[in-house]
């Protein structure tokens, strides 16, 4: 028995399901006789791309179509040939078994050069092209610079970027889409009414749903369904029907708003025990976290590449309503991380059993502290919240960076000098020195720094004169995972900011005043305007430095300065 996108291949132009902007054209240039040397579909793998180069080199041949019409008659001896696979003049090449430059010059370059036995052209449909090797595309292209009158050229492939340029710019090309799910379902319709069988309706929209888009793999699934019996219900499909990765992936995104952290651990192991690979687990994890990201600014799922069914987008919309942009960001950048990881170490699952640890006990746990996760949209709610999407992200992942920056404190303040022989000498080593601090905060807004710019500066006038006046002629440039560009005049500022010294005071200074440890780095920049520092204590007015006792360290304060 045939499988169902075999008997069911659309042998009409109005058979194909989507992709209307491909098949009007073809179809306009076919009443118009005005036909192409070269094509070139590409698009993902079971869109249709090698029925429509089928159906084009079926309908241009067709001995009974007449002037002004685009559809193959299916009964001449041109179209039966290309349906049986028998028409000498339609030839098929799988450019993954013939790579070469000699089964191009073989098959496609010398054919070409004799005209057709008994139509007006002969078609070369060359599928996975992207297959061929370089040598092979370089011969390939003479022929397509000065193809034969009678020779017509369809590329099907599904990684166009593996293509030469220089055959790219010689086709037509034309990208294939994926199906939207109402016509799949519809598609799928026509399919179970050919075979006289009935399927609920929530099956077919399951099965789109598993297709992810994909003609052939909905067709195929379906086919696996109608093994079932004549009438089948829901209850049967669930049989065959893949798990559905959507509802397990909720479920945990679930726990991880609850802080239900031994659920989340639990159903990690589960997985484990099933056999299911952890990476492919956190790749569904992420395009669900992308999921309720998308839906959170308001954007078109379908539209992006994105198919739910009413029940799922309900689903997914109210976990949405439960996280803010900050803890989805945070979420996202740490599974993507862990999903690195996961092959790394002898115990899979631990990588993920650690993120689920730190988002209940360091993300989550914000909303005890200061009502805002979950729960809170994130935009529009507070005094922190109105500034929207691309404004101030809250400091939930700069709290928690601090909170364990407190806890590596009190736990190395029982341990102050530690004794290490180098060269037979004791030398002294503070286990609390400034250098061990934590990581840089990973969220840090540049609005912020820039509001607070001035106590910056004018906390920096009782630790280095020096510095403050280097700042006050500076300004906050960027944020980019926990560094701050400050944007400086020349080469002896940056060198001044950039010294290990002055660095660690200005970045005390800004954890201080701020709340998020950063990285300070100079970047000479042209053009920009300092700061106003019009507020109290700052350098626009007379401000004493401190008293100094020595005359050379008068020298070394303006040896500084200059």
């Amino acid at each position: 028995m045939a499988t169902l996108y075999r008997k069911y291949r659309p042998q009409k132009f109005d058979d194909v399901v989507g992709q209307n902007h491909i098949k009007i054209t073809l179809q306009n240039e076919l009443e118009r006789g005005e036909i192409g040397h070269a094509y070139l579909f590409c698009g993902p793998r079971g869109l249709g791309k090698t029925t429509l180069a089928r159906l084009f080199a079926k309908a241009v041949n067709c001995q009974n179509r007449k002037d002004g019409e685009s559809e193959p008659c299916n009964k001449c001896d041109s179209c039966l040939g290309v349906i049986s696979s028998s028409n000498i003049d339609v030839i098929e090449i799988d450019a993954a078994s013939h790579t070469g430059v000699d089964n191009v010059r073989e098959n496609i370059i010398e054919n070409a050069r004799f005209t057709p036995s008994a139509v007006k052209y002969k078609v070369f449909i060359i599928d996975e092209v992207h297959m061929l090797s370089i040598s092979a595309f370089n011969a390939l292209l003479k022929t397509l610079e000065e193809p034969p009158e009678h020779a017509i050229f369809i590329l099907c492939t599904t990684e166009t970027h593996k293509l030469p340029q220089t055959i790219i710019s010689r086709c037509q090309r034309f990208d294939l889409r994926k199906i939207p799910a109402d016509d799949m379902v519809l598609r799928l319709k026509i399919l179970v009414k050919g075979e006289g069988k009935k399927v609920p309706d929530d099956v077919l929209k399951n099965v789109v749903m598993y297709s992810e888009g994909c003609v052939r793999d909905a067709e195929s699934l379906l086919g696996k369904v109608l093994t079932l019996g004549d009438d089948i219900t829901s209850e049967q499909a669930e049989l065959v029907l893949p798990r559905s990765d959507f509802q397990l992936v909720a479920s945990f995104v679930q726990f991880l708003t609850e802080k239900n952290c031994v659920a989340g651990v639990e159903l990690i192991n589960k997985l484990v025990e099933d056999g299911v690979d952890l990476r492919i687990f956190t790749g569904s994890l992420l395009e669900f976290l992308r999921k309720l990201l998308l839906i959170k600014v308001g954007g078109d799922l379908s539209g992006l590449g994105v198919e739910l069914d009413d029940e799922s987008l309900k689903a997914a919309k109210s976990l949405a309503e439960k996280l803010n942009y900050e803890s989805l960001l945070s979420m996202i950048e740490l599974f993507n991380e862990k999903r690195d990881e996961i092959t790394k170490t002898s115990i899979p699952q631990l990588p993920l059993e650690v993120a689920v640890v730190q988002i209940c006990e360091e993300v989550i746990c914000q909303k005890d502290k200061d009502n805002d996760f979950p729960g809170s949209s994130g935009v529009g709610q507070g005094e922190e919240g109105n500034t929207g999407v691309s404004g101030k992200i809250k400091q939930g992942l700069s709290k928690m960076h601090i909170k364990k920056e407190k806890k590596v404190k009190v736990a190395l303040a029982h341990v102050k000098i530690e004794k290490t022989k180098i060269n037979k000498k004791v030398v002294k080593v503070d286990m609390a020195s400034k250098s061990d601090k934590l990581k840089p905060s990973a969220f840090v807004d540049i609005k912020k720094v820039e509001e607070a710019w001035p106590k910056i500066v004018e906390a920096l006038l009782e630790k280095n004169y020096t510095l403050a006046s280097l700042l006050k002629m500076s300004r906050p440039l960027k944020t980019k995972k926990g560094v701050l560009e400050v944007a400086v005049r020349n080469n002896f500022f940056k060198s001044q900011l950039d010294e290990t010294k002055n660095g660690q005071i200005v970045e005390d200074i800004i954890a201080e005043i701020i709340q998020a440890n950063v990285k300070v780095i100079g970047v000479i920049t042209d053009g920009f305007e300092p700061i106003s520092l019009e507020s109290e204590g700052s350098l626009s007015t007379p401000v004493e430095p401190k008293k100094i006792e020595k005359p050379q360290d008068i020298v070394q304060d303006v040896v500084g300065m200059f």
